[in-house]
């Protein structure tokens, strides 16, 4: 810990240093405009953050591009309360208040109101989600339940990508940047305007990362590359409509090393280097119509599809995802949300090295409506009231209601509270896998399989959750935000023992002792938020950051499964951050940042900090040097165990990586 305070101390030290030549005219918000940024993903509408009723944390395009990271788990790291641990080159796990794992199933993740949730698996593939940089306008990161208007999955957190117009990034961007972990990296862009009111941005980007290393020392297997290109176009067709179409595509070819079943001989298990290959594309429309001040209708429609191969496994995957929503302000006192959406997914998943889906093709189908209602007590106090209704495909109707109270006195403090419920839906992997994970010699020469089996009957996932917050501009120079919260869980995923059974195919004859999928685990979790943003003068601003969460899980009566119970090892208990931008003389700039995670006590990762640190250059609005420092406390450290060690996990290590960007026409960025 002297280490980690010496090396803050520090950037500190760097920065108090340079006070007599640091420059006044920065061009960055106030606190007072940080305060009153407009987001949409609580409410599905646009509101100032001092009329939220959430915890909520907005990372800008300017937080973005002093970040120096080269992802976007990186920038989530930045948000108090979220857990971001890398488990390989390739891979990571990211959650919000518990249950963290890297196919985390209770948080929802879109990008431009896109769900990128897989829904065969329940999570995300952060390897996937390739998104330039500096096309992202703002990510909106709500910790706590968001399914009032988001539906099922949005459990314990949302997070929300919103991509830049095509107008705002008229001209070229060039990018390449190279480095001791990301070997090369670059980006194309070109935006330009269309006949009548349309612009159109396309791209082409492309990144190759070298493996990292196992505790052992020794290189692993998991280094990967991904080439991705899309496009978007903006049209305003009348002063009243607007239409917005982009898509992309992506390709990508990563690797792993697998410790799994293979053979109903010895030795059972084989361990070896795999290769996981992934391409895909998605489309997205949506048309805006504004009736008037008090009224304005969205319609939205994606087409998402994709192949992978990971562990042996073939998975193609379908989406096709329509949404309607109604805004109207119905008196000066009520404003109303409502909308309805239909969504359905179908996958053709082709059997692995030891998982197999049972049917292997199948399809599922999503409706679902919402409303939301928010009405004006008085003049400083809003109670919003609303639920989501939905009907998918394995547990019938599902609803999701909420409700929220806001008392803002001012536009520089708001104090609220929430109690909503939400679910998460089962998976085609909950229902319908089959997973080998081990096979051994019994005592009579019989091999016995050890199986995980779906279930047809699996309910959802149930959180009923209480919160509350404040949040305050307390001068010109600081802000603060605090939420705390109460969450209750029931119908938890265990895996419970059932009557063994013999099978003959594949050869030769064993003995299968299952585990079927079921809901006979319950607990609670509470914990509190803390962050703030100092500006120390008008060239330099620190923001710290806490969280410190408490889970405690509980068996049913007649579970069997104790291994889940572990699921509250797999997160930290305590969180801290704290981060440094500084404005340097002649257009330097120097960005740092300290995070600290408890110890994951399930997976056996010992607490561990990193420092980051961006030494920037900026001498023109045309173009833009920097050179990053990440993970500098120690040549490397492990942050997150995959699950059963199914995949072997490696270590993060310490990089240095440079990068030059070249805008062509500046005064479009």
């Amino acid at each position: 810990m002297k280490k980690i305070l010496g090396c803050f101390c520090a950037f500190l030290v760097l920065g108090m240093s340079t006070q007599s030549w640091a420059q006044t005219d920065l061009s960055q918000a106030s606190l007072e405009q940080l305060m009153n940024i407009e987001v949409t993903s609580v409410s599905k509408k646009e509101q100032k953050l001092t009329r939220v009723a959430a915890a909520i944390s907005v990372i800008t395009q300017e937080d973005i591009r002093r970040s120096g990271a080269r992802n976007i788990p990186d920038l989530l790291r930045m948000v108090p309360g979220m857990d971001v641990a890398q488990a390989d080159a390739n891979t990571w796990a990211i959650s919000a208040r518990g249950f963290n794992d890297t196919y985390a199933n209770k948080l929802l993740v879109m990008i431009d109101g896109r769900s990128v949730y897989d829904p065969a698996i329940g999570g995300v593939l952060w390897d996937l989600q390739d998104v330039p940089l500096e096309d992202i306008d703002r990510i909106e990161v709500i910790r706590g339940p968001g399914a009032t208007v988001w539906g099922a999955n949005a459990v314990n957190g949302v997070i929300n990508i919103i991509l830049k117009s095509a107008k705002s990034t008229q001209g070229s961007l060039l990018k390449a940047g190279s480095g001791s972990s990301t070997t090369a990296q670059g980006l194309v862009q070109y935006g330009g305007k269309l006949r009548g009111h349309g612009f159109f941005r396309l791209f082409g980007q492309y990144s190759n990362n070298s493996s990292s290393t196992f505790p052992s020392g020794e290189r692993a297997a998991d280094g990967w590359h991904i080439s991705h290109g899309g496009f978007r176009s903006d049209w305003d067709l009348t002063r009243k409509d607007s239409l917005m179409v982009e898509g992309d595509f992506y390709n990508s070819d990563e690797g792993e090393t697998l410790n799994t079943f293979l053979s109903l001989t010895p030795p059972f298990m084989a361990t070896f280097n795999s290769r996981i290959f992934a391409r895909g594309g998605n489309i997205l429309g949506r048309w805006d119509h504004r009736f008037s001040d008090r009224s304005e209708t969205s319609v939205q429609m994606y087409y998402d599809g994709g192949r992978r191969q990971q562990y042996g496994l073939h998975e193609d995957r379908e989406t096709l995802d329509i949404d309607f929503k109604h805004h109207v302000a119905m008196g000066p006192r009520q404003d109303l949300v409502w909308g309805f959406g239909y969504r359905v997914n179908s996958f053709d998943v082709r059997p692995g090295y030891a998982i197999s889906m049972i049917p292997p093709a199948s399809a599922d189908k999503l409706l679902s409506s919402f409303v939301q209602d928010e009405v004006r007590l008085s003049d400083s106090l809003w109670l919003t009231l609303g639920s989501k209704f939905e009907h998918n495909a394995y547990t019938g109707f599902e609803y999701e209601p909420g409700a929220r109270l806001l008392w803002s006195p001012s536009n520089r403090q708001a104090a609220w509270a929430a109690i909503s419920r939400a679910i998460r839906q089962p998976t085609l992997e909950d229902v319908a896998v089959r997973y080998n994970a081990a096979a051994f010699p019994g005592p009579d020469g019989l091999v016995s399989l050890l199986s995980v089996f779906g279930n047809p009957r699996f309910k959802s996932e149930e959180l009923l959750a209480y919160e509350a917050g404040y949040r305050a501009q307390a001068s010109r120079r600081i802000s603060a935000d605090v939420s705390a919260f109460y969450n209750i869980y029931d119908h938890l995923r265990t895996h419970e023992p059932v009557e063994p059974f013999l099978e003959s195919s594949p050869s030769p004859l064993h003995l299968v002792i299952p585990n079927a999928t079921m809901n006979k685990m319950h607990g609670n979790a509470y914990g509190v938020e803390l962050s703030s943003t100092l500006r120390v003068s008008s060239w330099w601003k620190v923001s710290p950051g806490y969280a410190w969460l408490k889970m405690n899980l509980h068996a049913d009566r007649g579970s069997l499964d104790a291994d889940s119970l572990l699921d509250v090892g797999n997160s930290p208990r305590h969180q801290f951050q704290i981060r440094s931008s500084i404005d340097l003389p002649r257009h330097f700039e120097f960005d740092s940042g300290l995070y600290y995670a408890g110890r994951l006590s399930a997976l056996g990762v010992s607490n561990h900090a990193r420092v980051d640190a961006r030494l920037g250059w900026r001498p023109a609005r045309s173009w833009e040097l920097s050179v990053v420092g990440q993970n500098l406390l120690e040549p490397r450290h492990l942050e997150f165990v995959y699950y059963a060690n199914t995949v072997q996990s490696t270590q993060i290590q310490r990089s240095v990586f440079g990068e030059i960007r070249w805008w062509f026409n500046p005064h479009s960025q």
